[in-house]
């Protein structure tokens, strides 16, 4: 509702009030923290009426607001108010204000009064009821239905609404312009296709399972490289955990270390030339180019030295 506008103001009865800090105005409403009372006929500022009393309420100041057009009240009428305006029975909102008499700036809003003769010239009523933007607890639900910010922009809610309803209407196959459909994207949204959606928790089950699997391929490959390296000699059997513990954290780092080493240990672990069962009940024989030198200078088969 339409209480003040801004700058100077000059009543019908004679009397001026200025309006050149607004703010101040609404943070006193808010300081106050209680809503402001709308009587009929100003009756609340009248002694003679309050002594007499009662005096009811046509409604209440509920929040002010800073607009273009000066300030503006969200009120919360009482049914029979609410039907007396419906009816034209009363058309204007007059102001009950705290003025500074030397500055004539208002200093503070008491309350409002449905009146005959304002003295101050606003919007009226009848035609406030069809101006009015929809109501600020209403907006603040839909911004906490939505999950946003409190603080959040009518603007960017209606954004959010807009694409909400683009997806639903892409998952429904078709726009939403009837009950029907809607109710057919609550179902697939409801119950997805299980063809196309799989659950999180078998998602992650999956996950934690393939990076199992690949810590095991990871640890199994370390090994084997680290084995193939060690057998042809570029690393000994004491470097074997270190290499390993390479291979499994950075194989391509590995991989150049082989690639420039020189089997400077080949002596150690030379692969017999031997097929099938070895002489000597199975002993393991270590051959090497000095051991068949020596067995041939000696006049000897290598194969005896295992017996």
């Amino acid at each position: 509702m339409h209480l003040l506008t801004l700058g100077a103001m000059d009543a019908r009865d004679g009397r001026r009030f200025k309006l050149n800090d607004p703010t101040s105005v609404i943070r006193a409403f808010k300081a106050g923290a209680v809503d402001l009372p709308i009587d009929y006929e100003h009756q609340i500022d009248k002694e003679e009426a309050r002594l007499k009393g009662p005096v009811p309420a046509a409604g209440w100041i509920k929040e002010l607001a800073l607009e273009d057009t000066g300030l503006w009240a969200r009120v919360e009428w009482t049914e029979r108010a609410r039907e007396m305006i419906a009816n034209r029975e009363y058309r204007y909102l007059s102001p009950s204000l705290l003025v500074n008499q030397k500055s004539l700036e208002i200093v503070k809003l008491k309350g409002a009064g449905l009146v005959h003769h304002p003295a101050l010239h606003l919007t009226a009523l009848a035609n406030q009821e069809t101006d009015m933007n929809p109501e600020p607890d209403f907006l603040q639900q839909v911004i906490d239905a939505l999950g946003l910010e409190p603080d959040t922009p009518p603007e960017d809610a209606l954004a959010l609404i807009e694409k909400m309803k683009a997806t639903v209407s892409k998952i429904a196959g078709g726009p939403m312009k009837d009950q029907k459909t809607v109710d057919q994207a609550a179902e697939l949204l409801a119950a997805p296709d299980p063809a196309k959606f799989v659950p999180i928790a078998t998602v992650q089950a999956i996950l934690a399972e393939r990076s199992t699997n690949l810590a095991t391929m990871s640890e199994d490959r370390a090994r084997e490289k680290v084995a193939d390296a060690t057998r042809k000699g570029y690393l000994s059997p004491a470097m074997q955990d270190w290499a390993t513990a390479l291979c499994r954290s950075d194989e391509a780092s590995f991989d150049a270390f082989v690639a420039k080493a020189t089997p400077a240990f080949a002596h150690l672990t030379a692969e017999s030339r031997f097929r099938g069962q070895p002489p000597g009940g199975g002993k393991t024989v270590i051959a090497s180019v000095e051991v068949e030198t020596i067995c041939t200078q000696l006049g000897i088969k290598p194969s005896a030295l295992a017996d």
